[in-house]
């Protein structure tokens, strides 16, 4: 061994040694930290008056400040200061009870005493203005990041596997954990499970007498044929069953069901983009020209401009439109024959698809679509990376330099069940295979990289859950096709 080998070996152990006593420090004063923004209570708030140190959260704040972490803005918006909390003006209350005293300043029944007593109490009513102490109001940009909320959604969004019923259960208990003043009244209207207020621009036709659904298909024209997004006409029954127009129009037992209530909808972007501005024209004046037909009164379900919320959908949807994946590459030993690849992947319960790839289906999943007489989305599927499709005679013949799993977030339910179950899968044949694991760029792929990828696959979720849409329902499949 040369003195250079020596050298650097030694050079590489000091690095190593800095490195993990770096991490012990930082560890250690992050542990301090922590252990300082979380103190115990001194006072006993039941028998002491409760004061208000303006000091300590000027210190709290700049503890907090130290900490090393990173919220993704883009992904998740923050709370304006007036939607927090409800604000109480103590200036006019000032006003108020200065005129009241200069009215009855004559009369002996009211005293100055009860006066300041009525202020003093509202002031204690009210939120502290010392609660902003630690704000530094010489930074007219500075905004209040709402910690708790952002805290709130990562635990209601991962704390349990969210559906579509347990979703609409969460947002009811936000809805009732708020003040009422915050919350604008808004009319409740009984619209399609399949219709979602987000995606879709919904108008509500309330009919002055009941028609058939003959009656309602002969007067349909052509005006909702040839547009470049879906849409859907519903029709309610009077015992308040919808319909999908196009599913009841060539049936003859519904040819004499009585209606009550139409409802038209458009949606408003998919992967191909938003809807233009002549389109949602064309879409309107064929309701307005529906409703005048059957005579019904027409209620669209926005008031807000329907090209505004296209482009902002589609925006939401280029950010949470993503896919995780990675790649097994051959080993040392060359590349794998395409019947060992076949066995080991049917093993883990794969299923070699018409599209030439191999697919993974959860039951739960599985039998859900089943019941509903749909198609089954997958969670996770496994192609060739040389994009080749795999084939029986395909996988007999010929040897496979690399294949990929991929996960698509928007149709999946449970992503981190997927995610978690794909890596598992991944691994098991990278063994089997004797392949090596790698990413995008066949850079070897360890547990901290799969780990950050979960990390950015919760961010997503989270993000589409605030939302309302629920990865994995109808409208996700919708709005992502």
């Amino acid at each position: 061994m040369s003195d250079l080998q020596i050298v650097l070996i030694i050079i590489g152990g000091l690095i190593i040694i800095a490195v993990l006593v770096f991490n012990w420090w930082q560890e250690r004063r992050f542990h301090q930290q922590v252990e300082n923004n979380f103190s115990p209570i001194k006072n006993d708030a039941l028998l002491e008056e409760p004061l208000l140190q303006t000091s300590d959260l000027l210190d709290a704040e700049d503890n907090f400040d130290d900490i090393d972490f990173s919220i993704n803005h883009d992904l998740i918006k923050e709370t304006p200061i007036a939607a927090q909390e409800p604000v109480i003006e103590v200036t006019d209350q000032f006003n108020e009870l200065a005129s009241y005293s200069e009215a009855s300043y004559s009369e002996p029944e009211t005293p100055l005493s009860a006066i300041h007593e009525t202020i003093s109490e509202d002031i204690k009513a009210s939120k502290p203005v010392a609660d902003d102490a630690s704000v530094n109001f010489n930074s007219p940009d500075i905004k209040p990041v709402n910690h708790d909320g952002i805290k709130a959604i990562f635990q209601d969004a991962f704390s349990k596997n969210l559906t579509p019923d347990n979703l609409q259960q969460a947002h009811t208990d936000t809805s009732h954990s708020q003040p009422d003043e915050a919350k604008p009244e808004m009319p409740t209207q009984n619209l399609p499970a399949k219709l979602h207020a987000q995606v879709d621009l919904i108008a509500v036709l309330h009919l002055a007498a009941e028609f058939t659904v003959d009656q309602i298909s002969s007067t349909l024209k052509n005006d909702f044929e040839g547009y470049d997004k879906p849409v859907f006409l519903h029709l309610q029954t009077p015992d308040l069953r919808w319909l999908l127009l196009s599913d009841v129009s060539t049936k003859p037992e519904f040819a004499d069901q009585k209606i009550s209530k139409v409802t038209c909808s458009l949606q408003l972007a998919d992967r191909a983009g938003p809807v233009s501005r002549s389109i949602l024209n064309r879409f309107q004046l064929a309701v307005e020209s529906l409703g005048l037909d059957i005579d019904a009164q027409v209620e669209w379900q926005s008031t807000t401009d329907a090209a505004a919320d296209a482009v902002a959908l589609d925006a939401f949807c280029i950010d949470v439109d993503k896919t995780m994946g990675f790649h097994l590459l051959h080993g040392e030993n060359g590349a794998f024959t395409g019947t060992k690849l076949r066995g080991l992947a049917e093993a883990q319960g794969m299923e070699l698809a018409a599209d030439g790839s191999f697919k993974y289906y959860d039951e739960a999943a599985k039998k859900q679509a089943m019941s509903a007489s749909v198609t089954p989305a997958p969670s996770f599927v496994m192609f060739n990376r040389d994009h080749y499709p795999f084939s029986p005679d395909m996988l007999r013949q010929s040897v496979v330099k690399g294949i990929t799993f991929q996960l698509d977030i928007p149709h999946v339910t449970n992503c981190t069940e997927a995610y978690n179950h794909m890596v598992q899968v991944a691994k098991q044949m990278e063994t089997g295979l004797n392949a090596q694991l790698v990413d995008d760029n066949n850079r070897p792929l360890g547990d901290v990289q799969i780990e950050k990828i979960r990390h950015q696959l919760k961010i997503i979720q989270a993000t589409m859950l605030t939302r309302g849409i629920v990865p994995g329902s109808d409208v996700a499949h919708r709005l992502f096709s």
